[in-house]
């Protein structure tokens, strides 16, 4: 090979390099996802209340909604699977972009349902069909909590359930389900009054878990975080940046290998 192409090769390498190191650099420490109840309008619904205070807990932490129809009735199901889907591309996309900031999951009500299913598999009726993690396995090592509140799938006995609710909710997992992967980073939020994560009839139940539970939520959530041996980014309001950095090479170093390896007429 001729040494112009090697040079050509190493220079090429050195740049990629330091776009991927500034893309890094400008990632959050902490980035939350929250995913929205059942025809409540795009955005976080009311997840919104557990996802602000962890952000306004940490400094530099960043959020983003789920991306869903969120949609109730006779597409409830198919909501269901696309919310799925689009949980696992999300994390996934994010995850490559800033592989060491650690993820927050928040989900409500059919929100909830959708990140367990990302997260724990199915089955999940025609809404999902595997037992597998939809998530992808970077994602799996750099979430940190997953908060769960009024999920569908609730079903008593596990062992990060919070509440009163011993009844399953009307999408229950099966009797001696588990998740072992993530179960010791979850907090399921059902009390019994909940007619959809239990069998109650309280509408005003399954809306108030922000209210209720959402101090408790947010210490889980710390106590997570302050407990994870991971190392993390210095955080900053800036997900993403396509700037190439100068710093890498400096325009000087990068003209005179190039006119050393004859691609510039001097």
């Amino acid at each position: 090979m001729k040494p112009s192409i090697i040079l050509l090769s190493a220079i090429t390498t050195a740049l990629g390099a330091g776009a991927s190191k500034a893309r890094r650099q400008n990632c959050p420490g902490i980035h939350i996802f929250g995913a929205r109840e059942t025809t409540a309008p795009p955005g976080f619904g009311s997840a919104s209340t557990v996802v602000n205070l962890i952000q306004q807990a940490n400094d530099g932490a960043t959020s983003e909604s789920i991306v869903y129809p969120a949609a109730g009735g006779n597409v409830y199901g198919a909501s269901v699977a696309a919310g799925v889907v689009a949980v696992a591309n999300q994390t996934n996309v994010f995850n490559q972009m800033c592989p060491e900031s650690r993820i927050i999951m928040v989900g409500y009500s059919q929100g909830a349902q959708i990140v367990d299913d990302a997260f724990c598999g199915g089955p999940d009726g025609f809404s999902l069909n595997t037992t597998q993690a939809s998530v992808s396995s970077g994602v799996s090592q750099m979430v940190t909590a997953i908060i769960l509140m009024g999920n569908p799938r609730h079903v008593d006995g596990l062992p990060f359930n919070v509440g009163n609710a011993t009844a399953g909710g009307f999408a229950a997992r099966p009797v001696g389900f588990q998740c072992p992967a993530f179960e010791d980073i979850i907090q399921a939020y059902c009390d019994a009054a909940d007619p959809f994560c239990a069998k109650g009839n309280s509408t005003a139940t399954h809306q108030g878990y922000g209210r209720e539970y959402g101090q408790a939520a947010l210490e889980f959530v710390q106590g997570k975080l302050e407990s994870s041996s991971r190392t993390i980014s210095n955080g900053t309001n800036i997900v993403v940046t396509s700037e190439v950095p100068r710093s890498g090479l400096n325009g000087k170093y990068l003209w005179t290998l190039l006119a050393l390896s004859g691609l510039v007429l001097l």
